[in-house]
């Protein structure tokens, strides 16, 4: 792998394996002896994700902290100050729990993965970018490498798509904005896939007893998701990688992802 490599995206549809061949991957890397530090979509911790985290205008911000002023301190400690914006991280926090109700407020003005968002598109994006470009000012001043997994395709244009109706040039604007801020970090991108969209949703969704996986609009909007993405895959300026699993031969696949990752092979399309 490129020395100087920081970061390795893994992205693909519900289903392909990311989650568990991408923390496979990371292991590899330690066994290499190299550092690493892993992050699945859901991770406590996450150095990039925005899930449980609170969105409030400056304004609304203030008016919080006078609501709660016995925990005014516990919130301004752990406030993101993003310009006009703040973020507040609440998941897992104890303090947080208590009064009855700023748990459930905090809760309420969710940032991302939301069926009621607060944010606009242009403040939804905006922030998201600068938490990228954070991430990357710090990742960059250590020799870690992070795998992350579902973050840089799958939570972002989950939400454009479901909560604000993004248009795909809106969508490649913001993805490529991202890409520019992380470029330092000379990433690596693997896209897991299968060839039938359909029958992958169905064998995911009975696998994960998720039978919604499996309606016809959930269907159409994966294949529509996988469309986009495959579309800024050949806009990206960094290694990318497709790796099909039609087989769902999952050590072949993970072969490829290590093989994908190593400077003397000539499997990458370079951008």
């Amino acid at each position: 792998m490129q020395k100087d490599c920081k970061l390795i995206l893994v992205e693909g549809l519900c289903g392909t394996g990311k989650s568990t061949l991408a923390e496979r991957l990371h292991h590899y890397l330690i066994q290499q002896g190299k550092k690493s530090l892993f992050y699945d979509e859901g991770a406590e911790g996450h150095p990039v994700s925005l899930n449980w985290h609170a969105f409030f205008r400056e304004e609304e911000y203030g008016e919080l902290l006078k609501r709660y002023p016995n925990k005014a301190n516990e919130i301004s400690v752990r406030a993101i100050n993003d310009g006009s914006n703040y973020l507040i991280p609440y998941r897992g926090v104890k303090e947080f729990s208590e009064p009855s109700g700023l748990y459930e407020e905090l809760k309420s003005r969710e940032l991302c993965w939301t069926d009621t968002p607060i944010a606009t598109l242009s403040e939804f994006t905006n922030l998201i970018q600068r938490h990228w470009a954070r991430f990357s000012d710090h990742a960059n001043l250590t020799d870690t490498v992070y795998v992350l997994e579902a973050v840089f395709f799958q939570h972002q244009i989950h939400d454009l798509l479901r909560h604000y109706q993004t248009p795909d040039s809106q969508i490649a604007q913001h993805i490529q904005g991202i890409a520019g801020l992380i470029a330092a970090m000379n990433p690596i991108f693997i896209y897991l896939t299968q060839p039938s969209v359909r029958d992958q949703q169905v064998w995911i969704s009975s696998i994960r007893s998720k039978p919604h996986f499996a309606t016809e609009q959930n269907i159409k909007f994966m294949e529509n998701r996988k469309r986009i993405e495959m579309k800024l895959l050949d806009t990206l300026h960094f290694p990318t990688h497709i790796i099909e699993n039609l087989h769902l031969d999952w050590e072949d696949v993970f072969s490829k992802m290590v093989c994908s990752i190593d400077d003397r092979e000539e499997q990458t399309l370079a951008h």
